[in-house]
């Protein structure tokens, strides 16, 4: 098959976060598997309009909005050399690629709703909750990451919705040397709905009860200095790496005793997958898509959403308690080895070439 997928991103984009993982992923194993495979993204300053990336070809047109413009003027002139269209709606408002192309699918990853509402000015934040609400109804074929996207997908029209779920590289992040004493590590993007500052509060009730404990944040974002602001007030003690290679990540993720998961919505919680496969669990919120990466009481422990003092007592239960936290990380890297990027491709596949 020759397979168009758009995304705002690729995987070198400064940017780049979950959703351009699971793409490029199964991308990469597409073209692995003979196909021909490109990727339609904008362009950020210094990057090349056009390259080869592990045998991905990677076309960049305009820029976060203008890709809107460029992505459905592409698929027109385009469309017919490719048998399939794939629309990855990672950022809420969809390409509209059916309306040029006969064979379209769209991944998404998850509903924001008004979640919105804390991360896009309010004009921006209602257009998009409206866009959301037609875009399950746009496409025949939908493909999304987890359960608890896929039924509320249905509740919005969607016709047909597919699970590919997310996965992880066990041969990059796999069980290494744990920390000898507790370190807790929170891994995001630093944007409102990830609510970075939650942690900083949980960190500082947790010190209070685990005070040899180390806590580290990763990642970069428009709240990163804002967090930093607040943790210097009341959490000094927190370490901030800013953005990391790839092998510095895994190495925290093994030698972490628990990560700490503070999203108000995720399409399915790569980063809890990540880390279950280090053989590290997991105190999250339980909301849609952390509760399908998330077993309570089994793989890690789910607690009511914006609820810091309950996630503090968890996390500092579980560091307190060896026997419960190896339990529930060794259950968690068991669950975590069904997921695997081979297996998903090989789905992403047969419903491709079945349009």
């Amino acid at each position: 098959m020759k397979i168009l997928f758009i995304n705002h991103r690729d995987p070198r984009h400064p940017l780049a976060g979950g959703a351009e993982e699971y793409l490029f992923q199964i991308a990469k194993r597409l073209a692995k598997r003979g196909h021909e495979v490109t990727i339609l993204a904008e362009r950020p300053p210094g990057a090349p309009p056009q390259e080869d990336i592990d045998g991905v070809a990677v076309i960049r047109r305009g820029g976060f909005a203008t890709l809107h413009i460029y992505a459905p003027l592409y698929v027109k002139r385009h469309g017919r050399h490719h048998d399939v269209v794939v629309d990855n709606v990672a950022h809420v408002f969809p390409f509209m690629s059916p309306l040029f192309a006969r064979k379209t699918a769209a991944i998404i990853h998850h509903i924001n709703g008004p979640v919105l509402l804390k991360t896009t000015p309010p004009p921006a934040a209602l257009a998009g909750m409206a866009a959301e609400g037609i875009t399950p109804r746009l496409y025949k074929t939908i493909i999304t990451v987890s359960p608890s996207t896929r039924d509320m997908l249905m509740r919005l029209g969607a016709r047909q919705v597919h699970i590919v779920p997310n996965a992880v590289d066990h041969k990059t992040y796999r069980p290494g040397p744990k920390s000898p004493t507790p370190l807790v590590i929170w891994i995001n993007r630093f944007v409102p709905y990830k609510n970075p500052q939650d942690a900083v509060k949980i960190f500082a009730h947790v010190k209070k009860e685990v005070p040899e404990t180390r806590f580290v944040m990763v990642g970069g974002g428009p709240l990163l200095e804002k967090t930093k602001k607040l943790a210097a007030k009341t959490a000094p003690f927190i370490e901030f790496t800013g953005r990391t290679p790839n092998h510095t990540k895994v190495k925290l993720l093994q030698q972490a005793w628990a990560c700490l998961y503070t999203s108000d919505v995720e399409g399915f919680g790569l980063g809890i997958l990540e880390a279950a496969a280090c053989q590290t669990t997991c105190v999250a919120y339980d909301v849609p898509g952390v509760r399908d990466a998330v077993t309570h009481g089994k793989t890690g422990l789910l607690v009511p959403h914006r609820d810091t003092k309950t996630a503090a007592t968890a996390l500092a239960y579980i560091l307190k308690n060896d026997q419960l936290r190896k339990s529930l990380a060794e259950t968690a890297r068991q669950h975590a080895k069904q997921f695997d990027w081979d297996k998903s491709t090989e789905k992403m596949e047969k419903i491709l070439s079945s349009l």
